[in-house]
C-alpha cells in the first residue's frame, strides 16, 4: 500500500544523492543511470562560470567549487598513476626470468593493488562531496536572449471591451470550495471550464501535429533531482517495507508536469529521424500543501540549438493562438537571468491581466533547457558511431485553477468562452 506523507520532517532523509551514487553507496543502493559529467563545460572557464552564478543570484561558491575539482582531479590522477604502474609491473613480472627479481616485483604489484584500493576507498568521500553536492547544483548556462535585469514584453494584447460587472468577482467564492490548503472542490462554471480548457489547449497543439501523452502521476527522486526540483515541494509517497536508508524514493507529481515526461526518456536512446519530437499531455499537478490543478504540459527536443530555439518560438506562437482566444488582456514576457529556475536557459511567461485586482496573473511559460537536462538523465540520439544529447524545450502552457479564478473574477463564464464548445454541440 502507497501512503502520502505530510510532515516537511521526512525530508530530512535525504543524506545523499539518489542521482549519484559512489562505488561505496552503489553495494547497498541501485544506482538508475549514470548522469553525463560535462566538467570541460561547465568548469573549463571558471570566469564565465562566475558571471552565469552572479547574474542568477544562485547560491554556490565558486572558490570553494574550484577547490574541490582541483582536488578530485588529483586523487583521480594518483589512481590513474598507480594503475598504470601496475600494468607495467605486470608486464614486467612476465617478461622477467629471475625469480629474485619477479618476487621482488610480485611484492611491489600488492603493495600497489591495496594503495589503489585505499585510495578509491577515500575518494568516494572526495568524489560525493564534489560532484553530488556541487558540481551537480552548477544552474545551466544562460541563453543570450535572457534579460540581466528588467523583463522584456515581446507582446501584449489589451482586453477588449466589456460590460461585465465587477460584482461578479464573487463567482469564485461561490465556486471554489476550499477545504485546507490541499484539499479543493470545483462546481458550476468553474468545473466545466476544468474539464474543457484542457481539452481545448491540448486540441490547440495537437493541430499543429503535437503527439498527445498520458504521463505517469508519480517519480523517483532521482528524476527530481536531474530536473533541480526541490524535493520539498512534492509529497513524498512512504511504500510498504521500506528501507529507512533507502535515497530513491517515491513522489507524487502528476501527469501534466515535466517529471512526468523524464521517466519515458531517461537512458532512452531514439534515432535522428524521429527528431524534432512534439509531445503534450494534460494531467494533474500536484504541490506539496497546496492546492492540485489541471495543467496541460508540452515537452520537445531537437537536435541542435537552433532547431530547439525555432521550436522554443513556435511553442510561444501556439500559446498566443490558445489565449488570444480569451476576452481577457495578456502580456507575453521574457523573464530576467534571476528568475530562472535552475535547469532553465531561456523562459517566457504568459500572464493575463486580472482587471479586478489591477494585476498581471501568471498561467503558463515556456522554457528552453538547452542539452543541460540530456545530459542528466542520458536521453542521447545517435549519429553514426557519436552519442549526441538532444536540445529540449517545455512548458506549462495552461493551469486550470489560476486561469479559471481570474475568469470568474472578471465575471467571464463558459457562455462568454465559445471556443470551448470541445463536444462539438451546434
Amino acid at each position: 500500500m502507497l501512503k502520502l506523507h505530510y510532515s516537511s520532517k521526512l525530508f530530512k532523509r535525504y543524506l545523499s544523492s539518489a542521482l549519484y551514487l559512489t562505488g561505496d553507496k552503489a553495494r547497498e543502493q541501485f544506482a538508475v543511470l549514470v548522469p553525463y559529467l560535462d566538467f570541460k563545460h561547465k568548469l573549463g572557464d571558471f570566469e564565465r562560470l562566475k558571471r552565469i552564478v552572479r547574474l542568477r543570484a544562485y547560491p554556490i561558491d565558486c572558490d570553494n567549487l574550484k577547490l574541490q575539482w582541483e582536488l578530485y582531479r588529483d586523487v583521480e590522477k594518483r589512481k590513474q598513476d598507480i594503475e598504470r604502474c601496475r600494468t607495467e609491473l605486470q608486464k614486467r613480472i612476465q617478461q622477467s626470468t629471475d625469480e629474485e627479481e619477479k618476487k621482488a616485483l610480485k611484492a611491489r604489484a600488492v603493495q600497489a593493488r591495496d594503495d589503489l584500493k585505499m585510495l578509491k576507498e577515500r575518494s568516494y568521500a572526495v568524489a560525493d562531496s564534489f560532484i553530488a553536492n556541487n558540481f551537480l547544483a552548477i544552474p545551466n548556462d544562460l541563453h543570450e536572449r535572457t534579460p540581466e535585469v528588467s523583463g522584456k514584453v515581446l507582446h501584449e494584447k489589451h482586453a477588449p471591451p466589456s460590460s461585465k460587472s465587477s460584482g461578479q468577482h464573487n463567482l469564485v467564492e461561490e465556486q471554489f470550495e476550499q477545504f485546507g490548503p490541499s484539499c479543493l472542490y470545483l462546481t458550476g462554471d468553474a468545473a466545466w471550464m476544468d474539464l474543457r480548457l484542457p481539452m481545448r489547449c491540448c486540441e490547440t497543439f495537437q493541430e499543429q501535429k503535437y503527439i498527445l501523452f498520458c504521463n505517469p502521476d508519480f517519480v523517483r527522486t532521482f528524476l527530481l533531482e536531474a530536473a533541480m526540483v526541490p524535493k520539498g515541494s512534492l509529497y513524498l509517497v512512504r511504500e510498504d517495507d521500506e528501507p529507512e536508508d533507502k535515497v530513491n524514493l517515491l513522489h507524487l507529481c502528476g501527469g501534466g508536469s515535466l517529471l512526468g515526461f523524464l521517466g519515458y526518456f531517461t537512458k532512452l536512446c531514439v534515432f535522428p529521424s524521429v527528431l524534432p519530437l512534439r509531445l503534450v499531455a494534460s494531467g494533474k499537478r500536484y504541490h506539496f500543501e497546496q492546492t492540485q490543478s489541471n495543467e496541460v504540459h508540452m515537452f520537445g527536443a531537437c537536435k541542435t540549438a537552433q532547431e530547439a530555439e525555432l521550436l522554443f518560438d513556435e511553442t510561444v506562437q501556439h500559446c498566443r493562438t490558445f489565449y488570444d482566444q480569451l476576452p481577457v488582456g495578456y502580456r507575453i514576457v521574457q523573464v530576467t537571468a534571476p528568475e530562472l529556475q535552475p535547469a532553465e536557459s531561456m523562459r517566457v511567461d504568459v500572464e493575463l491581466y486580472d482587471d479586478q485586482e489591477r494585476r498581471y496573473v501568471k498561467v503558463a511559460h515556456v522554457s528552453y533547457l538547452s542539452d543541460f537536462l540530456s545530459k542528466r538523465i542520458a536521453f542521447i540520439y545517435q549519429e553514426g558511431k557519436a552519442q549526441k544529447f538532444p536540445h529540449i524545450v517545455t512548458g506549462q502552457v495552461l493551469s486550470s485553477v489560476d486561469l479559471i479564478k481570474l475568469l470568474l473574477r472578471n465575471g467571464i463564464q463558459v457562455k462568454d468562452l465559445p471556443f470551448l464548445d470541445t463536444f462539438g454541440a451546434k
